[in-house]
Formats: structure tokens, C-alpha cells, sequence
């Protein structure tokens, strides 16, 4: 449809330090059904799970939307461990068929994959760990694996037929962020996607038509670029800020959200903190928008001299965006407060013996969404006997309390809080009593 209405407005802009592309809504549908159709060509059928390694370009998009126009299941991963066991582990858990990666800096991830698979001359691969696996495809061709192909060997199906794809099918598997141990494998449908990212949008007020700034590589369940699907453009860095400092993160940053006049912009609280030093000077923006850990009250302070409104998410990537912030000063922001639950969306706090928490009282933090994850892949069962209980709440692992105002106040992981006289109390309530005294600049508990 957006391709149809607005075939030229860039859906995703990349900006890079001499480079700038944007990518339209026409150009993502006619370079996805392009992959799709070589898809098709290879033998990758529904419900074929084609894993994508985790990646910020144009190549990615159509990738990703390819997969799930032929009907497959899109896997988003990443090569964390050199040994490559993270990798195949995740692979076999998923039953891949088929990975499609970048070389990696000096073919690094060629070198990881060997690790637990072998490449043929014809560009097969065999692996015993992952016993599914039959092909591994480059983004662009490998300086010493020249039997690796890329998308560009491959010619598409003559078939134009491409399977009807409905709402309840899987669009994307995400890794949780493996906290606990190896990352789990969450599945989300294409009707639950889109659900997630009109309810955030709409919430947040962002509009169609508008341009969010996200530096969060698309593979992630929070920086999938879900806004695409309203008409929302998203800019991002195609530099990588791997190994680069706050305050260069801050200074790139702040360059691009200039230079493309976005409307809102995401940051974690380290690149917050930067930015109300005031060596940095940003365009004022409508939102300001912290998500993926707790968020201290002195965030807000950006308010009126960056932003119209700061904005604090909380969500997970098994239930999606639970609750939202939005405060127009900052005496309005309370330390930890992530708002009331989206419409569709319950919160409850419930106590270590499972009984239901007075107001006010930290517990743990269950949440039951009509907008969430169906489980972890191949293993629904035991997720929910597991995670799920009476009445299809998931224990989140956070721990948290609703305030007198009806706002979740989210404090941290149930796994670090502390039990004094049989109360449940995390760091951040003593890092909270620190802060209050006027000799403290900045307090952190360790453990």
C-alpha cells in the first residue's frame, strides 16, 4: 500500500561519515520480491527457516522482506562467541536451511562458520550440527571464498506466484538477549508486528510521515524497523559505533538527527547523559525516547531545551511494548515510572509465594498482551509451563511495583534484587536514598 501511495519516500535512510542512502518504499517491495523469486529458485519453501545475520543495510531489508514473501520464516541472529557454538547452537535450535550473512571484517564470520560446518566446491555446506542446514549465501562475495555465492549468482524463478501470506504467520524470530544463558528463539506474526509498532507509534505520537532517529541494528527485536510499516521513516548510522565512546556516539548522533531534521530520536541514557552536558548541539526535537533498561527521573531533563516530550518505553521481546511514559516536564517523570499498559495490554505484580502485590509493593512484574510472541520456537510447550501461568500470564523476570497513579514503575531484574526483613527491594532503591543526599553526584551499587 505505502509502496502504491508514497513510491518515493524513503522508507530507511543510512548516513554514513561521506555517504548517505535512502532506500524508498517501491524500491524494499520491488527488491524483496527480486529475492524472493531467487528464493524460490534455491528451494526455500513456507515455513523454511532462513536465518539472517544480524545487519544495518539496504541488503538486509531485502532479505528479510524476500523471506517472507516466499513464505519462509526470517531468523535474526548474531556471531557472538569466536568459536561460533552461540551461532550453531541458535541454528539448530531454529532447523536453518539457510543462513545469509556479511564475510565479516577479514571473512571473520566464514571463519566462525567453519568452525561447526563445511563449504563445498558446488556452495553447499554440510554441518553435523546443524543437520538442516544446505546453503550459506554472502551479502557481497568473500575475497578468498570465492565458492561462498551471493544473491547476485543466483537467477530468480520464472514463477511470479508467490504464496499468499497470512496475518497469523510468522514474519520474524527473534534472540532474546541471552541473560539467562543461550538466547531463546521468539517467533512474532506479521498481524502482532504491525499491532505492536500502530500501538508504540500511535502512543508515542509519532505520525506517518514523520522520521525517527535509531542507531539499533535491525536484527533486534527493539530495533526492528516496525515504524516502516505506518509510514514512518527510520534514520540510522551505517558507521558502526563499536568500539567508539559515548561522546562519539553523542557527536555522530547529534550530526545526523541535524542534517535529516528528524522528528523523534531514541538514545540509551549513557548517550542522554552526553547530550545534557551541552557540548553537543541538537536540533529541537518533538520526542526523546530511552527504552532497554531502567530510567532515572534526570533523564526528563532534556525537555524544553532538546525535545517537546521525553519518552520512556518498557517492553520485552516475549510481550513486545508493555507500557509507555510520555511527560512534557520534567518534574512529571518519576524515577523508573514506563506509564500505564497499552490499551490490550495487563500489568500485575505478584510476590514470591504468587500472591497478588498491594499498590506500591515491589514484586515481580507479570504482564498478558493480545499483542505478543506465541512463545519460543519449537519449544511452546515447555515455554509456557515454564513462563506462563493460570490465565496466560508471562512472568517477565523484572521486578517492579504499580504506583498510586496506576504507572509501572520498573526497577530492574527479579534476579538482583535483595529481600531485607521479607521485603523485596532492588540497587535502584538504595541508589535512590544515596542520590537524595546533596554530596552525591552519582550513585551505583555493586555487587
Amino acid at each position: 500500500m505505502l509502496a502504491e501511495q508514497t513510491p518515493d519516500k524513503a522508507a530507511v535512510i543510512f548516513v554514513g561519515e561521506n555517504d548517505r542512502v535512502g532506500v524508498t518504499f517501491k524500491e524494499i517491495v520491488e527488491g524483496a520480491s527480486l529475492m524472493a523469486r531467487k528464493m524460490v529458485k534455491m528451494g526455500i519453501k513456507r515455513k523454511d527457516v532462513v536465518a539472517i545475520h544480524d545487519d544495518k543495510s539496504p541488503a538486509w531489508l531485502f532479505y528479510t522482506f524476500g523471506a517472507q514473501m516466499c513464505g519462509a520464516w526470517p531468523l535474526h541472529f548474531c556471531f557472538q562467541q569466536p568459536d561460533g557454538s552461540d551461532a550453531a547452537e541458535i541454528l539448530k535450535r531454529g532447523n536453518c536451511k539457510v543462513v545469509i550473512t556479511q564475510p565479516g571484517d577479514g571473512d571473520e564470520y566464514i571463519h566462525i562458520m567453519k568452525s561447526f560446518m563445511q563449504f563445498h566446491k558446488d556452495g553447499t555446506v554440510r554441518s553435523d550440527v546443524v543437520s538442516t542446514l544446505k546453503e550459506v549465501l554472502l551479502f557481497k562475495k568473500s575475497g578468498c571464498f570465492n565458492q561462498i555465492l551471493t544473491f547476485e549468482d543466483i537467477e530468480p524463478s520464472a514463477k511470479t506466484d508467490l504464496p499468499l501470506i497470512e496475518p497469523e504467520n510468522t514474519a520474524a524470530i527473534f534472540c532474546s538477549s541471552g541473560s539467562t544463558g543461550l538466547p531463546k528463539l521468539i517467533p512474532w506474526s506479521h498481524n502482532n508486528l504491525i499491532a505492536t509498532s500502530i500501538t508504540t507509534n500511535g502512543t508515542a505520537e509519532i505520525r506517518c510521515g514523520e522520521a525517527v532517529f535509531y542507531d539499533r541494528t535491525f536484527g533486534w527485536f527493539g530495533g526492528y524497523p516496525r515504524e516502516i510499516f505506518i509510514g514512518v521513516s527510520r534514520v540510522t548510522n551505517s558507521t558502526s559505533f563499536k568500539g567508539k565512546s559515548s561522546s562519539e556516539i553523542c557527536d555522530i548522533t547529534v550530526k545526523i538527527v541535524n542534517q535529516e531534521r528528524c522528528d523523534h530520536v531514541v538514545l540509551l541514557s549513557s548517550i542522554i547523559e552526553e547530550l545534557m552536558k551541552g557540548t553537543f548541539m541538537m536540533k529541537h526535537v518533538k520526542s526523546i525516547i530511552s527504552s532497554g533498561g531502567p530510567v532515572s527521573s534526570a533523564d526528563a531533563q532534556l525537555v524544553g531545551s532538546f525535545c517537546d516530550k521525553f519518552v520512556n518505553m518498557y517492553g520485552s521481546t516475549e510481550c513486545g511494548v508493555v507500557s509507555l511514559n510520555s511527560v512534557a516536564h520534567p518534574k512529571e517523570m518519576k524515577n523508573y515510572d514506563t506509564g500505564r499498559p497499552f490499551p490490550g495490554a495487563e500489568v500485575k505484580i505478584v510476590d514470591a509465594n504468587g500472591r497478588l502485590c498491594e499498590v506500591g509493593t515491589l514484586g515481580e512484574v507479570y504482564v498478558r498482551s493480545r499483542s505478543s510472541s506465541t512463545g519460543h520456537l519449537h519449544e511452546e510447550q515447555d515455554w509456557h509451563k515454564a513462563n506462563r501461568v493460570e490465565g496466560y500470564w508471562f512472568r517477565t523476570g523484572d521486578s517492579g511495583y504499580i504506583s498510586e497513579g496506576g504507572h509501572l514503575i520498573v526497577a530492574g531484574r527479579i534476579s538482583e534484587s535483595i529481600i531485607i526483613e521479607g521485603k523485596l527491594l532492588s540497587p535502584s532503591h538504595f541508589e535512590d536514598i544515596f542520590m537524595r543526599h546533596p554530596h552525591v553526584e552519582e550513585a551505583a551499587q555493586i555487587a
